[in-house]
């Protein structure tokens, strides 16, 4: 019951239509149960609804209703890291359209909640390999995710620590970055596309969805988001470049951008109409 509630709130959260795309997707998140990755509640719950915007809330007790809702998930409040706000992946992921055989690199694991829906949408014959750099979630989401044998977690830096010679149809992170590594260009199947948090010197950004063309990548923008940042994927002159960028709102949403490549990295270039 809670899981049907829930893949409807988020239909209507995230503006999602009919159609296979966010029916997939929505099934995703219906079939991934929330409190496994959780932890033992009551739990600390932020809402961008929340009259001062995403402040900590305690859950009443340890009903895990409280969590089928559109909240992040605290997960270490002094670090500012959470299960990421499920009406918004929920878009993002609809946008990815991900299609069963995937193979997946996603930069941020946390716990392994996104790592179970990334694996849920790929499906038996697809692949995630989910990054955690912080040792304690990596730990907790290797133990949540026993039971997917098509999800592997790695601890290590997704950025600098990348390993093998895998080659991705969809790199997703869930951390804010100012360019595209080298690690992560040179891995790209043909027509991959990357789901990324272009994020500026204060955190804020926007969501852009990009895929290769000759001499780097053409991107669009998917909506304004704020990430924890992605060690090894961060410059700050890229950033003060991206914070620039997004000083216009309009340039949020539906705005097309090239990054170009560099010895560091793809790096924004400018933004085009």
């Amino acid at each position: 019951m809670h899981a049907d509630y829930f893949a409807d709130q988020l239909r209507v959260m995230a503006a999602l239509g009919n159609g296979p795309a966010p029916d997939r997707t929505l099934q995703a998140f219906k079939m991934i149960p929330r409190e496994t990755f959780a932890g033992p509640g009551p739990w600390k719950v932020r809402s961008a609804l929340a009259q001062n915007g995403f402040a900590i809330r305690h859950t009443p007790d340890n009903d895990p209703r409280w969590l089928y809702h559109s909240v992040l998930i605290v997960l270490d409040e002094e670090k500012g890291i959470n299960i990421g706000e499920p009406s918004l992946w929920a878009r993002l992921l609809t946008r990815a359209d991900i299609q069963p055989g995937a193979r997946i690199l996603q930069v941020g694991a946390g716990v392994g909640y996104y790592s179970a829906i990334l694996g849920h949408l790929a499906g038996p014959d697809g692949r995630v390999l989910a990054y955690e750099a912080q040792q304690d979630l990596a730990e907790r989401a290797a133990v949540n995710l026993a039971a997917w044998s098509n999800v592997e977690i790695r601890h290590g830096n997704a950025a600098t620590d990348l390993r093998g010679d895998d080659a991705f149809d969809l790199i997703v992170a869930f951390a804010g970055v100012t360019h595209i590594p080298k690690a992560w260009s040179s891995r790209l199947a043909p027509d991959a596309r990357l789901l990324l948090p272009l994020t500026g010197t204060t955190g804020w950004g926007a969501m852009i969805l990009a895929c290769r063309c000759n001499d780097g990548f053409d991107a669009v923008t998917l909506g304004q988001c704020g990430f924890y940042p992605c060690i090894g994927a961060r410059d700050d002159a890229f950033a003060r470049r991206v914070t620039d960028l997004f000083s216009d709102p309009s340039r949020l949403v539906d705005w097309h951008l090239r990054m170009i490549d560099t010895d560091d990295g793809a790096c924004l270039e400018n933004a085009v109409t």
